[in-house]
């Protein structure tokens, strides 16, 4: 090789390495994140999508509202983020790289500690105990005196 093919070919390669660094070639990379790192990631804009990775038991027992429930092989087509909460780390992680692999999603974030940290980022958890809840059926809509009956519930 004489050595201007050897040049153009190294200035070819330096070309390519910008223009994959400035389409962010980072896509299809999968990040676990604690509280404050998906905290701070949700803040530069929202996710198109929650992926529930849990069981389905565990998704009957604590519903993540308007997620999508993972099952092998689905597609998306993410236009933002793509966030995944599993029940270990490593599951979400597993999921993420599938999701990543799989889909065209410009980031995929795996949340690391599962469901409470979700709820923690995204400001969903209640105080620390659970949360009681308070309904009261007043006596008539119309006086003031005291309710008929109140009903109380214990945090859980």
């Amino acid at each position: 090789m004489n050595r201007g093919h050897f040049f153009l070919l190294r200035a070819a390669a330096t070309f390519a390495v910008a223009a994959l660094a400035a389409t962010g070639a980072a896509a299809g990379t999968v990040a676990l994140l604690d509280r404050a790192q998906l905290a701070a990631a949700l803040e530069q804009g929202s996710p198109c999508c929650v992926v529930d990775a849990r069981p389905a038991g565990t998704r009957a027992l604590r519903p993540l509202p308007d997620a999508l429930a993972y099952r092998a092989g689905m597609k998306i087509d993410p236009t933002a983020a793509v966030v995944v909460i599993a029940d270990t780390d490593q599951n979400a992680m597993r999921v993420g790289e599938e999701l990543a692999r799989t889909s065209n999603a410009p980031k995929v974030i795996a949340v690391k500690g599962g469901l409470p940290t979700w709820e923690a980022a995204t400001g969903l958890a209640g105080p620390a105990g659970g949360t009681a809840l308070t309904f009261v059926i007043p006596k008539n809509t119309c006086e003031q005196d005291a309710p008929l009956q109140q009903l109380r519930s214990a945090p859980h």
